[in-house]
């Protein structure tokens, strides 16, 4: 049997009879009374009978009314001796959730007042999966927002040269959910320890460090330490009395941390590539630099042997005429040592040839080292010519201060 509350200013017998007979019954005799019963017992209607009172008057049913705190959840049903219509509007505007006249049989009242009782339970229901489902949009919305915010963080990632930016976009992106963290990112060249106003504290860089290895969550009180790869990160105020925004904290983070370890692993093969880059510059360089000496001492000595077989036929047929020769002898030794300086002539022409071939090969190593340094110059160009977004705001709604970013 359902609770309810009648306030009764003027006895009616009969109506409370029945009424104990299908309901508990709570009896006031006056408003403030009732009040007091109904903030006190959890009651499921109210009935104000004044049909013993005589002409219907509205001054106790509006000072029932105005006591909002109690009125406003609780259904009142209105019982009264007129049948006027414009009574009818006044008890409705005043807020009554049913009004039954006095004619009304008692077996109606009962069912009129049942029915009162449903509709609290239905609107009560309803109200529940309004909240329910105002909470899983808002949820979602949130989920959304947060998928975003990630999304935008990985595209951003990108465009981060160095591990200053990288960090700095991260803080950026960690402040929509306002907890304090410090980062830790180890790539191959440099280890780079931060806090959200881009310094670094000792012992936080200690204890990333010390438990880079000792598995992906660590959990110890309201801090949880992250580890991936080559990033950790250690949040200090994590909401431990919000299930649903631990949880949401947790999930993010970890994507987050996921986009810095990829990150760092490319800057690492890109600041690689460069090294490789320079190496390759530097032995093109090199090579070069032989070739032109290999070149250089190839055609001396080309001259050199050319030089010395001519100057070994002048003598040859300076002498030719005091050695008392056949002229068939003379002839031989002319035209041996005119084959001789044609031949040196031959060699140091296919000399010329293969010095052709060194200025060509040199020629195109000097053009693959100027595309190098055009590319480059392109690059630092666009550089300057795009700079990067400014990844961390100084406003003061972002700061993190010295005493939120303590560890212990």
């Amino acid at each position: 049997m359902e609770r309810i509350l009648l306030l009764q200013q003027c006895e009616n017998p009969s109506l409370l009879t029945i009424l104990r007979t299908q309901f508990q019954v709570q009896l006031a005799n006056t408003i403030d009374e009732a009040l007091a019963l109904a903030s006190e017992v959890d009651v499921r209607v109210m009935i104000y009978d004044v049909t013993a009172c005589g002409p219907v008057s509205f001054e106790g049913l509006g000072a029932l009314m105005a006591d909002t705190e109690v009125m406003t959840e609780l259904p009142l049903v209105f019982l009264s001796s007129s049948q006027s219509l414009a009574d009818k509007l006044t008890a409705f505007e005043l807020g009554v959730d049913d009004y039954i006249e006095s004619e009304t049989c008692l077996e109606e009242v009962c069912a009129r007042v049942s029915k009162s009782i449903f509709h609290r339970i239905a609107s009560a229901q309803l109200k529940d999966r309004l909240e329910l489902a105002n909470a899983t949009a808002y949820t979602a919305m949130s989920d959304n927002s947060d998928l975003g915010a990630n999304i935008q963080f990985l595209l951003g990632v990108n465009r981060c040269d160095n591990l200053d930016q990288l960090g700095q976009l991260l803080f950026s992106s960690l402040a929509r959910y306002g907890i304090s963290c410090s980062l830790q990112m180890r790539g191959l060249y440099e280890i780079k320890n931060m806090e959200a106003n881009g310094m670094a504290k000792d012992l936080e860089s200690q204890l990333l460090m010390q438990m880079k290895d000792a598995g992906r969550y660590i959990d110890f009180g309201c801090r949880s330490l992250v580890n991936y790869g080559q990033a950790s990160l250690l949040v200090r105020n994590m909401p431990m009395e919000d299930e649903r925004r631990y949880g949401a904290i947790k999930d993010n983070t970890f994507a987050l941390i996921q986009g810095i370890d990829a990150r760092i692993k490319a800057l690492d093969e890109h600041t690689k590539l460069l090294e490789e880059k320079e190496a390759l510059k530097k032995l093109s360089r090199d090579v070069k630099s032989v070739m032109t000496e290999i070149d250089e001492d190839y055609q001396r000595v080309m001259r050199t042997i050319v030089n010395t077989v001519e100057v070994m036929a002048e003598r040859i047929q300076e002498k030719i005429p005091v050695l008392a020769l056949s002229e068939e002898q003379e002839v031989f030794f002319e035209e041996t040592t005119a084959q001789c300086v044609s031949a040196a002539n031959s060699v140091f022409a296919d000399g010329l040839k293969v010095d052709e071939s060194f200025h060509k090969l040199s020629k195109s190593m000097d053009h693959a080292i100027n595309n190098l340094d055009d590319v480059e110059e392109l690059h630092s160009q666009i550089a300057v010519d795009n700079p990067p977004e400014e990844l961390f705001s100084p406003d003061s709604s972002d700061a993190v201060s010295d005493d939120s970013v303590e560890l212990f």
